[in-house]
């Protein structure tokens, strides 16, 4: 079955595609935005993975295939949910949030350790996991990762990194979550609801994600970051080099440092009706892989009154046993945020530079998610920011040269190095740090779309992209660079070049 599989993947590799992988080395940078476009333009959404797909002498293991049979009624109330029992079916609290995090971990242990550990057997349509339409196009071929973040030693001093990395993500979708992708997205996925209703999850529903870490150094593709020993290897076919490059794909491992997991609980969490928790790798930790991802931490609201960084925290509590390197990006005044979530940026605050500033967090970032339906974009930014002038291949937000001072967008200047920020704490930053339902929207005109960033962020745009006017510039979701900045494909936020 797996061989007929691989037949099967590899005679729906789209065309665009193939050209991108197999021209990468000859071609310039002009040739390349057009044929990323192109690919985007053709982009079906239930193709497995972005076309290029390891010869079978190279890499004989199983592939990515996406799994899109949503259900298509909604599941029975849940009722008993392991994890509101960990804490007497009352609402979270900083206090009883460990025991809640136990049992959240507990609830998807078997299919995550699984899908962890033993790829060679996973199966997510009997696992019941789900998958998003519309990111084909982004996707490697083995697990159907795609591009996320970058990272060098300058985020995680004294941890023993002894290379740049980048990171790539997979998103599962439980049953209860995946039915709100059929309500969403409908059979055909070309023509989404786009509405409020739609978009949100029933109670109950679990979302995960798995963050996987790998060397951008040819000559070291494993043993370069003394905090990963001992954990888990994906292979992935990717292209090995820096952001922004286009090497050929090849067969390269990376580590899974990181396993998010998000939980629809209007009962523990009544002011946002999310709980949110990162697991992240620890060698010290005995027990098998799986045993090894311990909480970060949990968040569970933005703690709006918290306007100030010293001040405490009542809707995160961050485990005071997690590993060093995980705790070095934690967000804005120690707000929940992993190692692979981007929640500290080089920021611009009235003229004034801060590099490596936190200015985001779990739910802060979430809470961004929604759609403008007449605009068909997102209105607001994941991070603070103040929006930009529309301009061709120009990010979404206005952006600040080395000077503190906005760059007015042109074909002449190359968007700056800082996001133009607010000011930390004022009213104009509190903006993504408000405690809001999933129904609410950030801004009027938009709908929201129930803290879920894929759907705002990744699929929509995707969608819009293919079934949009040709005449669209490049979103900030692929490899190359846009006007010669690049951009973390987690959060959009400015590269240093």
């Amino acid at each position: 079955m797996k061989t007929l599989n691989r037949l099967a993947v590899a005679c729906l590799v789209l065309p665009a595609a193939i050209a991108v992988a197999q021209a990468a080395p000859q071609t310039p940078f002009g040739r390349e935005l057009a044929q990323t476009l192109h690919a985007l333009r053709t982009a079906t959404p239930y193709q497995n993975n972005n076309g290029v797909v390891p010869p079978h002498s190279v890499y004989p293991g199983p592939l990515f295939t996406l799994n899109h049979a949503w259900p298509t009624q909604a599941l029975p109330p849940l009722t008993n949910a392991p994890w509101q029992a960990a804490i007497q079916n009352g609402k979270i609290t900083p206090q009883n949030a460990p025991a809640y995090a136990a049992a959240l971990k507990a609830a998807v242990a078997d299919n995550a350790r699984n899908l962890i550990m033993h790829y060679d057997t996973w199966d997510a349509a009997k696992a019941g996991w789900y998958n998003e339409p519309w990111l084909g196009s982004l996707r490697e071929a083995i697990h159907g990762t795609y591009a996320a973040g970058e990272f060098n030693s300058s985020s995680f001093p004294g941890t023993g990194l002894r290379v740049q990395f980048n990171t790539n993500v997979v998103t599962y979708y439980d049953a209860r979550a995946a039915y709100t992708l059929s309500k969403f997205w409908g059979t055909s996925a070309m023509k989404p609801n786009l509405n409020t209703q739609s978009a949100q999850f029933p109670e109950g529903s679990i979302v995960v994600k798995a963050a996987v870490f790998a060397s951008e150094d040819q000559k070291n593709p494993l043993n370069w970051w003394d905090a990963m020993n001992g954990a888990q290897a994906w292979n992935m076919y990717i292209g090995v080099g820096p952001s922004g490059s286009t090497p050929p794909p090849q067969v390269w491992p990376g580590y899974v440092a990181q396993f998010d997991i998000i939980v629809k609980d209007s009962q523990s969490s009544p002011k946002t009706g999310w709980v949110f928790m990162t697991l992240v790798y620890d060698s010290s930790t005995p027990g098998d892989v799986w045993d090894k991802m311990v909480p970060l931490g949990v968040q569970w609201g933005n703690d709006p009154e918290a306007t100030d960084p010293t001040m405490p925290l009542q809707e995160t509590w961050n485990n005071p046993k997690a590993p060093l390197y995980s705790t070095q990006t934690l967000g804005w005044g120690n707000r929940l945020s992993g190692p692979n979530d981007g929640a500290r940026n080089d920021i611009a605050a009235n003229g004034i530079i801060m590099k490596n500033a936190p200015d985001s967090g779990c739910m802060s970032c979430h809470s961004t998610s929604q759609w403008n339906g007449n605009l068909h974009k997102m209105v607001t930014f994941l991070l603070p920011s103040y929006p930009a002038p529309a301009f061709p291949n120009w990010p979404p937000f206005l952006s600040c040269g080395d000077d503190g001072k906005p760059i007015q967008p042109s074909k002449k200047t190359n968007p700056g190095n800082y996001i133009c920020s607010p000011v930390p704490g004022s009213s104009e930053w509190m903006k993504w740090f408000q405690d809001r339902h999933g129904d609410q929207p950030m801004d009027a005109g938009s709908f929201a779309t129930d803290f879920d960033e894929v759907f705002s962020f990744k699929s929509l745009k995707l969608w819009w992209q293919a079934v949009g006017p040709a005449n669209q510039g490049l979103p900030l979701l692929t490899r190359l660079p846009i006007n010669g900045q690049r951009y973390n494909l987690y959060t959009g936020a400015p590269l240093k070049n």
